[in-house]
């Protein structure tokens, strides 16, 4: 608990309270405390502490004033003191006056007088001094010293260091080759020499400064040396370059062992990378030689800087750690140059071997890393790991080899999953990454190198994987698991793809060269191998490769022999649709029915497309959009009324069902007025007879469905009216109440059921609808001088909804039909004015002011009653 010089009293105490003069809480105090806490943690060089600091200086004086002001009232107290009244002691006499200060606010107890309390005691800092004597916080730059130092020291080296090159570059103008050699090495031999006074005098990084400044000077001077010695016949290439500079790493090494200074180590580093570049550029033999002794150089660098330790034991580590890496990534460039030494057909297996050795490297980065090893070893491998997949990819890219692509895809996928989950404890998706990768360039090896097909080549690694699987424990297993999983699946993703696409266009052009044989081997294969996939996925797998590998050996067939194998086609698609109706019911998941559906609704319009091309198959016009539709019904009959696990997979089929529907109609349609000349009844009653099932198909959904049955009976009604008028019109009939009447009928029907169900909808909802549509167009043409018999039946119709409404007291039946049969009644007495005699209008005119009048006086009659009655009570 952190303790405070008490403002009041001076005593020790916290922000809550002080033991010794009773203060409360001093919210100064507190506010001291937090500002202190965050000062603690926060870092010297934050821009915002300076901001935190200002405000303490505040509180600081605060609290000084708040000292002084209590400071204040005690002397005043002290000066002027209140005399208290005398009391009367048990013998008469008055008690002698006592003097002492007032209570301080707050409850405290009283203070003595001044004379005999004894002063207070001030603690020294942290604790605040009571009379406000507050020691102001040190000032701080916003710059350490320590940083103004390496500033300094690595502007002051950048700049010798461009002196130096500067002068190597130019100076052999001024001062010739051996001048310049000369001057370079006194100056490298100085500083050299340099760092070993100044560790003494423990100026530890200005040794370091000269130490990083001698190692470019040495280069330098080796650069100036060589064009003083060089012979006349030897010219100047990159050989050069990287020869002495593999010897400036072994000098350097040796210097780092002797000096003990860790800048040796960071400047050896860009030396290597030149000296590295310009190697490259050799001869083979002579590039491969001098990349591994700068491999080697590094890594006795290396090893000295662990053993050997300076000044600065941190950068050691460090430096130690990249030094090694370099070492690695300089040893596999070597090998790299080698392998771009090679060509002709050597290329693409040793392509598919480096693609084997990265996955491979790839596992021991993760393992390494997960079983505790120290990250040196973790750089070390991930710096081979990392030239392996370069050297994969650059040796594809070498080859010209089309098979060396996936491999390729995978392996850069793979590190990309290395570099997202490398602090991650999860090993599914790294394992199964490298996993993927492994078996991927393990078939790319045995394609380029065997000359295996290559969809063998991937199913024989899927199997073997699967199998295998088995062998290890977790994590591994699943891995591996997973791994044979993704190759089989696009082993069957590009085997259906090539079944699909060449099918096409062996379709379209029959001169087309087909695919082999292997496709449907291979797919056949996948699906007798689809036993050692999970359960779920079995049907959907052994859906997939059965449909395509039918696909794929009817086209085969089929381009043999047009003429003789022109049914198999059709045949072929057929069972495809038949494999998606099963795989629709049986599969276990959503998204393989969800396929199946998709699959029965493309497949079966190319079998009606591969019919309708055969001779074999072909029923003859119009008998393919119907067969078709028939389809679509039985698609959605099923849909609705068979067993089901979910709703989405039910939902697509109904709409499938009603797109495919919806295209056979309208194809037999299109074709029909196409050839509309022919005259075949028969034929024009095709489109009919399609909407008469598609009917009967709502129909039976309207009553199958759990839900919305009434969208189902709309379409229903909508359809096989169509049907109805379509049938119609190629049956020639032109009586409008054939059209008219048994929709409505059915419609009336249907209401009725629905006001059964449901009195409180309502009549007008229900029946006014079917009213219309029934009387209202034979009304239309019933009117004037129409045909007789339609008068009189449109009048029975009438008279007929006006008994159904007053029996069941329904109100539109009744307006409805009232209407109609005044309509007609006025309609007929139009027609028949011209027949009636002179002496009936006056006749009738005169019976209703008659009726008028006694009307009249029976109704002043009943009020004549009412009053009498009320002048009668009393």
């Amino acid at each position: 608990m952190t303790t405070y010089n008490c403002p009041r009293c001076g005593s020790p105490c916290t922000a809550e309270r002080c033991q010794v003069c009773g203060r409360g809480p001093e919210p100064l105090l507190a506010r001291l405390g937090e500002l202190d806490t965050v000062l603690a943690v926060m870092p010297a060089t934050l821009r915002s502490r300076a901001a935190v600091e200002v405000e303490r200086r505040q509180v600081l004086d605060n609290l000084t004033k708040l000292a002084a002001q209590y400071l204040a009232e005690a002397e005043r107290q002290a000066r002027v003191p209140e005399t208290t009244p005398q009391a009367p002691t048990s013998t008469g006499a008055v008690a002698a006056p006592q003097t002492a200060p007032d209570t301080p606010p707050g409850g405290a107890p009283q203070a003595m007088p001044l004379q005999s309390a004894a002063p207070p005691q001030i603690q020294p800092y942290p604790h605040t001094p009571p009379a406000g004597a507050f020691p102001m916080p040190r000032e701080r730059g916003e710059v350490g010293s320590k940083t103004v130092q390496t500033m300094l020291l690595g502007l002051g080296g950048l700049l010798v260091a461009a002196a130096l090159i500067i002068f190597t570059a130019v100076a052999w103008r001024n001062m010739g080759n051996g001048g310049r050699a000369a001057t370079l090495g006194g100056v490298t031999l100085l500083l050299l020499a340099v760092p070993i006074p100044l560790k003494r005098f423990r100026l530890w990084a200005t040794a370091e400064t000269f130490a990083a400044l001698a190692a470019l000077a040495l280069w330098c001077t080796t650069l100036a040396g060589y064009y003083l010695y060089r012979p006349a016949d030897v010219e100047f290439g990159p050989q050069s370059v990287g020869a002495w500079t593999a010897g400036v790493l072994a000098v350097l090494a040796i210097y780092r062992a002797a000096a003990r200074l860790t800048a040796t180590g960071w400047a050896m580093l860009p030396l290597a990378a030149v000296g590295l570049a310009y190697a490259a550029a050799s001869d083979l033999a002579v590039a491969v030689a001098l990349m591994l002794a700068i491999a080697v150089a590094l890594g006795a660098a290396a090893w000295i800087t662990a053993t050997r330790p300076s000044h600065y034991e941190r950068s050691d580590l460090w430096v130690s750690r990249f030094l090694t890496c370099a070492a690695v990534v300089a040893a596999c460039s070597a090998g790299l140059r080698a392998a771009f030494g090679l060509d002709g057909p050597v290329v693409p297996p040793v392509a598919g071997a480096v693609a084997v050795l990265a996955a491979a490297n790839l596992f021991s980065v993760h393992f390494a890393r997960k079983l505790g090893a120290s990250l040196t070893a973790v750089l070390v491998a991930a710096s081979a790991a990392t030239s392996l997949v370069l050297a994969a990819w650059t040796l594809a890219i070498r080859s010209d080899a089309p098979e060396l692509a996936m491999p390729s895809i995978a392996l850069l996928g793979a590190a990309i999953v290395a570099l997202v989950h490398f602090d991650s404890r999860d090993d599914f998706w790294p394992l199964s990454a490298y996993s993927t990768a492994g078996l991927t360039a393990a078939a790319a090896f045995a394609t380029v190198t065997f000359d295996a097909p290559d969809l063998t080549a991937y199913l024989v690694v899927f199997l073997t994987a699967r199998l295998a699987s088995a062998l290890p424990a977790d994590p591994m297993r699943t891995a591996l698991r997973t791994g044979s999983y993704v190759i089989g699946a696009g082993t069957a993703v590009i085997a259906s793809g090539i079944a699909l696409f060449g099918g096409i266009g062996v379709l379209l052009d029959p001169h087309t060269d087909p695919f082999s044989w292997e496709v449907p081997i291979v797919l056949l294969a996948l699906a007798a191998g689809s036993i050692l996939l999970p359960k779920r996925f079995r049907v959907d797998a052994v859906a997939l490769a059965v449909t395509f590998a039918i696909v794929s050996a009817s086209i085969l067939l089929w381009s043999e022999d047009p003429a003789r194998y022109d049914a198999v086609p059709t045949l072929g698609f057929l069972l495809c649709a038949l494999i998606g109706l099963t795989a629709a019911m049986a599969s276990r998941t959503l998204p393989g029915r969800c396929t199946g559906w998709v699959a029965l609704a493309v497949w079966a319009p190319l079998a009606g497309l591969a019919a309708a091309d055969s001779a074999t198959f072909n029923p003859g016009d119009g008998w393919i959009p119907f067969w078709l539709t028939v389809t679509a019904a039985a698609m959605l009959s099923v849909a609705v009324g068979a067993p089901r696990r979910s709703r989405p997979d039910r939902v697509l089929a109904a709409v499938l069902a009603h797109v495919l529907a919806g295209f056979s109609i309208g194809i037999g349609a299109l074709l029909l007025v196409a050839d509309w000349g022919f005259g075949d009844s028969d034929v024009e009653l095709f489109p009919a007879a399609q909407l008469g099932v598609y009917t009967v198909a709502l129909v039976g959904a309207a009553f199958m469905a759990p839900v919305r049955k009434w969208g189902y009976v709309i379409a229903a009604l909508s359809t096989g009216s169509l049907g109805w008028w379509w049938m119609l019109g190629a049956l020639e009939v032109e009586t409008l109440e054939f059209y008219t009447a048994p929709p409505a009928a059915i419609v009336f029907l249907i209401g009725l059921w629905r006001l059964e169900q449901r009195p409180e909808t309502g009549s007008w909802s229900t029946l006014a609808l079917p009213i219309l549509v029934g009387i209202g167009p034979s009304l239309l043409l019933a009117l004037n001088d129409g045909d007789e018999l339609r008068r009189v039946g449109v009048g029975a119709a009438a008279v007929a909804v006006i008994i159904a409404g007053l029996m069941r007291r329904w109100q539109a039946p009744l307006v409805l039909g009232s209407i109609a049969l005044a309509i007609m009644t006025i309609n007929e007495l139009a027609l028949l004015w011209h027949h009636i005699p002179v002496w009936i209008p006056p006749a009738i005119g005169g019976a209703i002011l008659i009726g008028a009048g006694a009307t009249f006086e029976r109704r002043r009659r009943d009020v004549r009653r009412i009053r009498d009655s009320l002048k009668s009570m009393r």
